[in-house]
């Protein structure tokens, strides 16, 4: 049986920092790319979409030694499973970058910053996993933080350019689909007994077609000037950034999956949230005018590790037999030691 881990693990923390680094990456990227492009992408947005899935595919067919699984009538038959989540994906990430053109990267973690209660929620009541009072409140200050980051904006005080409504209405829907998504996928890497690589190849495929569609549905233009955009005359900043972006993206896609199978949902939702420290910052300098460095930020971190703190050490303890939890008792009167079960 796999280890499970936990943030508080050498493996854990640098799941969780390869995550933060990604993030930050791929969100400043996408941002930059079109800040410094005009205000539009340097190639369609769903063109990007499409060619992220290729890299993981990619990726993830050289760690499996070029062996794919079988296309046997039976084996696809089996991995229709992950066409649900690669459909919400696709949807997701073309929203992602929509968003975007938008608001800044920070806005865009604060309105959807209530999916991750949503996820606390779904574990407690629909999957039945035991979620204990103060791992709630840990989540509640996670959200706490990333609202009080921006808290000036949110109540009119920054010269910073409002939000639109429509930001609002694209970040509900992202957030209803990122948390059936991230749930349902972590479902089938924890408990679909497959091979880890080869369930990762499935969601990549699928989402491939699906991420094409999406662009065939949405552009008309079959040319090759359709699918590549104005990126060969684009600015040498901006291709730069394209490949980080496209980079950051295919990467941080994979450590995602890697969180969904050996932690949990909720830790790559708190990891996006302390990317969101660092992003506002990052942004406070490079996008001044679209984005100020309050005193807000201090404060906002701070509730953001007391969250994980509280989330990652007050997990409920698994049942014990009666007399081993008269045993364990009678230990903990002698050596008043807290014992905190890392488990997910």
């Amino acid at each position: 049986m796999e280890e499970k881990l936990g943030l508080f693990t050498l493996a854990g923390a640098i799941i969780v920092f390869f995550q933060v680094t990604c993030e930050v990456g791929k969100s400043m990227s996408n941002y930059s790319i079109q800040y410094y492009n005009g205000g539009h992408y340097p190639v369609p947005q769903t063109v990007i979409v499409v060619t992220v899935e290729v890299i993981k595919l990619v990726v993830t067919l050289v760690r499996s030694e070029c062996r794919p699984p079988s296309f046997r009538a039976e084996n696809l038959k089996q991995s229709l499973k992950f066409l649900l989540p690669s459909v919400l994906y696709a949807v997701n990430n073309n929203i992602y970058f929509a968003g975007l053109t938008l608001v800044t990267p920070p806005i865009w973690i604060i309105l959807c910053s209530f999916k991750t209660v949503v996820t606390a929620t779904l574990y407690k009541f629909f999957l039945k996993r035991e979620i204990t009072k103060l791992q709630f409140v840990g989540t509640l200050c996670i959200v706490l933080s990333i609202v009080v980051a921006k808290l000036g904006d949110l109540v009119g005080t920054s010269v910073a350019p409002r939000i639109p409504p429509i930001a609002f209405v694209l970040a509900i829907i992202a957030s209803c689909n990122s948390v059936a998504a991230g749930v349902y996928t972590e479902t089938l890497f924890k408990k679909g007994g497959e091979n880890f690589l080869a369930q990762q190849f499935w969601l990549y495929f699928y989402g491939i077609f699906v991420a094409a569609a999406v662009h065939f549905i949405s552009f008309t233009n079959m040319s090759l000037v359709g699918l590549t955009g104005n990126i060969a005359e684009a600015d040498t900043r901006v291709q730069m950034l394209f490949g980080s972006a496209l980079f950051f993206g295919g990467i941080g896609g994979l450590v995602v999956a890697a969180i969904l199978k050996r932690l949990d949902n909720i830790v790559k939702e708190y990891s996006t949230a302390t990317s969101n420290v660092l992003q506002a910052i990052l942004c406070s300098f490079l996008f001044p005018e679209k984005f100020q460095l309050t005193v807000y930020i201090m404060l906002s971190m701070c509730l953001l590790f007391v969250g994980i703190y509280m989330y990652e050490t007050h997990k409920a303890l698994p049942s014990l037999p009666n007399k081993q939890q008269r045993t364990s008792a009678d230990e903990d009167t002698k050596a008043p030691i807290l014992k905190v079960e890392i488990e997910t």
